[in-house]
C-alpha cells in the first residue's frame, strides 16, 4: 500500500495538514481523508479495492465523526447511514432490499 499526500506540506513540527490519499499496489486509491492541524477534518471516503465503488464516506471535525457516514455495498447502494455528533453515533439506520419482497 501507498500513501500520497497532496495540499500543504508537514509544519516544522510535523502537524498533518491537507488531503492525503492511500493506494492499494495496483495504484487504486482506497482511501481519501483530510486533515488540518494533525487531526481529520473534513471529507474522507474508503473504495472497495475490486469495484472502486464507495464503501464509506462520511465528515471528520476535529478528528471526530460528524454528521452522516454512509456504508455502501459493492454495488453502490446504500446499506447503513449512522448520524454521528462529535464522535458519538446518534442513530443507525440499516436499509434491507429484501425488505418489501415476496
Amino acid at each position: 500500500m501507498t500513501e500520497r499526500k497532496h495540499g500543504q506540506n508537514h509544519s516544522i513540527t510535523g502537524t498533518l495538514n491537507g488531503t492525503y490519499e492511500a493506494y492499494d499496489t495496483y495504484l487504486h486509491i482506497y482511501k481519501q481523508a483530510k486533515f488540518e492541524s494533525g487531526m481529520l477534518h473534513g471529507l474522507y471516503k474508503e473504495y472497495y479495492e475490486e469495484t472502486k465503488q464507495v464503501k464509506i464516506e462520511g465528515h471528520y471535525e476535529n478528528g471526530m465523526k460528524q454528521g452522516a457516514w454512509s456504508e455502501f455495498d459493492k454495488k453502490g447502494k446504500i446499506l447503513v447511514v449512522k448520524i454521528w455528533n462529535k464522535g458519538e453515533m446518534l442513530e443507525r439506520t440499516m436499509f434491507d432490499d429484501e425488505l418489501g419482497k415476496e
